[in-house]
C-alpha cells in the first residue's frame, strides 16, 4: 500500500486539480482548493451540545404555582415549571460557515458533504445511546415533502441516516412518513402543534417491539418538527430517547444549562 505523498496519493491529487480545472474545488466558506477547508472542518469537530432548553416548541408543563410557594427552604416564586420533552444535541448555532456548509449540502448540491457532516454526528448518537442504556438504536430521519426531495436530488436526512448507520452507531430506520401541515407561513403556534404522520409495515414493527429511537435532522429552530416526529413515533408504540442534529438556531445561554457532551 502507497504511503501518503506516495505515486498514489500523489496520482490522485494530480487528477484532482486536473478535474478542478472543469469544476473548480471550493469549500461553501467560499475557499476554493478543497471541498471542506480546515477552518470548516473543525466545525463539524466541535463536541456536541445540549440545545433543547433553547427550543420552546420542546418545553412541556411541569408545575403551575398561582401564588409563592416555601419547599424544604426553597422559595418557588407564582408562575409556571417546564422541562423538555427530549434531549437535542446538536454541533454548534446556525449561523456562520456552519450555516453555509448545512446550505450547500441539502440545498446547494454538494451531496457529498453529507459523508463529512454524518461521522460529525456519531458522538451525539453514541452519547444518547450510552446514556438510554441502547447499543443500536435505530436512526429515524425527519420527513422531506416530495416537492423538496426533487428539488435537492435526494431526501438528504435519510441519506445522513444511512451514512451514520455505516459507521456501527446505530441502524437505519427509514419509515414512511410525512408532515401532514407545511411549515411556511405558519405563525409560531401553528409551527408548535406541528404533525407529522406514520404509517407502513416498518412502523408497526417497530412498534410493536417498543424499539428505542434517535431523530435525526439537519436545523432545529422552535423544535415543533422534532415535537411533531417524537409524538408520532411515541404513539406509534417506540421509545424516543432523543434528537441530534447539525445545527440549532439558537444555543442556550450558560445560565439556562448549556452542557458540552464530551
Amino acid at each position: 500500500m502507497a504511503q501518503d505523498g506516495g505515486p498514489r496519493s500523489q496520482l490522485r491529487e494530480v487528477i484532482a486539480q486536473t478535474c478542478a480545472l472543469v469544476a473548480p474545488r471550493q469549500c461553501p466558506c467560499g475557499q476554493e482548493g478543497s471541498w471542506l477547508c480546515e477552518r470548516c472542518t473543525r466545525l463539524l469537530e466541535a463536541a456536541p451540545c445540549r440545545v433543547e432548553s433553547s427550543c420552546d416548541a420542546l418545553q412541556v408543563l411541569t408545575a403551575a404555582r398561582v401564588r409563592e410557594e416555601h419547599h424544604g427552604g426553597i422559595t418557588l416564586p407564582a408562575g409556571v415549571d417546564h422541562s423538555p420533552l427530549l434531549p437535542v444535541l446538536a454541533l454548534g448555532e446556525y449561523g456562520g460557515n456552519l450555516q453555509r456548509l448545512v446550505l450547500a449540502w441539502k440545498n446547494g448540491g454538494m451531496l457529498h458533504l453529507g459523508t463529512r457532516i454524518a461521522p460529525a454526528l456519531v458522538p451525539a448518537v453514541a452519547q444518547l445511546a450510552m446514556a438510554a442504556d441502547v447499543a443500536a438504536p435505530g436512526l429515524v430521519p425527519v420527513p422531506s415533502r416530495r416537492s423538496a426531495q426533487l428539488r435537492r436530488g435526494e431526501d438528504h436526512t435519510a441519506e445522513l441516516v444511512r451514512a451514520i448507520a455505516r459507521t456501527g452507531a446505530g441502524h437505519a430506520l427509514l419509515l414512511r412518513s410525512r408532515p401532514t401541515t407545511a411549515q411556511d407561513g405558519q405563525g409560531a403556534r401553528q409551527r408548535r402543534t406541528r404533525r407529522i404522520h406514520l404509517d407502513g409495515r416498518r412502523a408497526r414493527a417497530a412498534g410493536r417491539r417498543a424499539e428505542s429511537v434517535i431523530i435525526v435532522d439537519d436545523v432545529v429552530t422552535t423544535g415543533s418538527t422534532l415535537r411533531g416526529m417524537h409524538d408520532a413515533l411515541t404513539d406509534a408504540g417506540m421509545q424516543v430517547i432523543g434528537a441530534v442534529v447539525v445545527a440549532a438556531a439558537r444555543l442556550p445561554t450558560p445560565a439556562s444549562g448549556l452542557e458540552h457532551v464530551a
